[in-house]
């Protein structure tokens, strides 16, 4: 299950999802635990991505067969649309959005037998625009937030892995492909549409950025701690069993832009 901080009329919530068919909503400030909606089919650690009052749920490996990551791949939850009080609890359910086009959507009988594994590569959300790149080398498409629109920006991939953390402006701090990830530092923009016809086209270029790390390699999570500054976290399994315990390999560490 991932969790998220998402914003309503009746305050901050943390809404919890995957795993099952059931949304946890959670009120910090009356430390209570109410019911959401429930989903169609469960996520595995979906990618969520608050947005004012809404929730976006991403698949982050789409299934083409029922169960797990069964179509529908992108919904939201809208927190102004649930209601609960003591005695009575109304929720709308999750809306479905059209899925990613590089998503496997469209498959001819043979595809269905041996379908592709498709797994989410790269992410990143720059101003109303969610940017997707899957681990095949099939671009890079934007989702529009505000017409609900998916659009192809790039023919190629995005040149970092996983998440893309908000640095501030245009900047984004990620781990870098071509440097076997390592962290570097993004400049994203993405230039919509305009009245003259062109479609939404994406920019991105790369900027040389000192890492204080004290000869730690830095993490795969990274956490922006404000005034150009981040920590990253790597947490591993001391051993390969099932039951294994986590730990974090190394205490987080402030990088320096």
């Amino acid at each position: 299950m991932c969790f998220a901080a998402v914003e309503s009329r009746c305050g901050p919530r943390i809404v919890g999802v995957g795993g099952t068919l059931i949304t946890t909503v959670y009120d910090p400030k009356a430390s209570t635990e109410i019911p959401g909606p429930i989903l169609t089919y469960p996520k595995l650690s979906p990618i969520l991505i608050p947005r004012g009052s809404k929730l976006y749920a991403l698949s982050r490996s789409p299934s083409v067969m029922p169960g797990l990551d069964f179509p529908p791949w992108f919904v939201y939850l809208d927190l102004n649309d649930v209601f609960v009080s003591p005695l009575y609890i109304r929720t709308h359910g999750w809306h479905h959005l059209p899925p990613p086009p590089i998503f496997p959507i469209r498959l001819n009988q043979l595809e269905y037998r041996e379908p592709p594994e498709v797994r989410v590569a790269s992410y990143a959300v720059v101003g109303s625009h969610i940017l997707l790149s899957v681990q095949q080398e099939k671009g890079t498409c934007a989702f529009d937030m505000d017409s609900n629109e998916w659009d192809m920006v790039d023919d190629s991939n995005l040149p970092f892995i996983g998440q893309a953390l908000p640095f501030g402006g245009h900047l984004f701090v990620a781990r870098s492909k071509a440097n076997g990830g390592a962290a570097a530092v993004y400049c994203i923009r993405v230039f919509p549409p305009t009245s003259s016809g062109t479609k939404t086209e994406l920019s991105i270029s790369i900027l040389e950025m000192p890492v204080v790390s004290k000869g730690i390699v830095p993490g795969q999570l990274f956490c922006s701690l404000g005034k150009g500054a981040f920590s990253s976290i790597d947490v591993r399994s001391a051993t390969p069993c099932p039951e294994a315990k986590l730990h974090k390999s190394h205490d987080p560490r402030e990088s320096q832009s």
